[in-house]
């Protein structure tokens, strides 16, 4: 088990539920939608010590759940880290940080679907997309 899953796993269980909307909601995180840039799915952001989600309107279901479970993953591994300053003022490389959120959100979706589907050894890489919503190309990073 990868660190990303064990602590997928662990979230789940503390919060009772893997769908990203519900821990939000348990963890006290607010998730507010607006018109963004097109190439914006989203962002986090901390004001006086509450933690907002921000969702491009534009995104379908499928997108605001898959970008909701990343964000929420970088809260939860990368909360204190601004990676918008880290990439402008230093040249740190942030797409670690995206891949790792991108890995948690995958994980915590299929989480959420876990208890319909318990094989997923015997599923096709398409057919677990298909199952968890998550993008083909999020499942095919995150499997190989």
């Amino acid at each position: 088990m990868t660190k990303i899953e064990k602590i997928v796993e662990e979230l789940a269980k503390k919060q009772g539920t893997a769908e990203p909307r519900n821990i939000c909601e348990n963890m006290g995180i607010i998730i507010l939608s607006f018109d963004l840039p097109e190439r914006v799915n989203g962002f986090t952001m901390k004001r006086k010590g509450i933690w907002f989600i921000v969702l491009n309107n534009m995104l379908n279901d499928d997108e605001k759940r898959f970008t909701t479970a990343h964000e929420l993953g970088h809260i939860i591994m990368h909360g204190c880290t601004n990676s918008i300053n880290l990439s402008c003022n230093t040249g740190f490389c942030v797409s670690k940080y995206e891949r790792e959120a991108d890995m948690f959100a995958a994980y915590l979706l299929l989480q959420a679907e876990y208890d319909q589907y318990v094989d997923y050894e015997t599923l096709t890489l398409g057919q677990v997309s298909q199952i968890t919503h998550i993008p083909q190309s999020k499942v095919d990073n995150l499997f190989f």
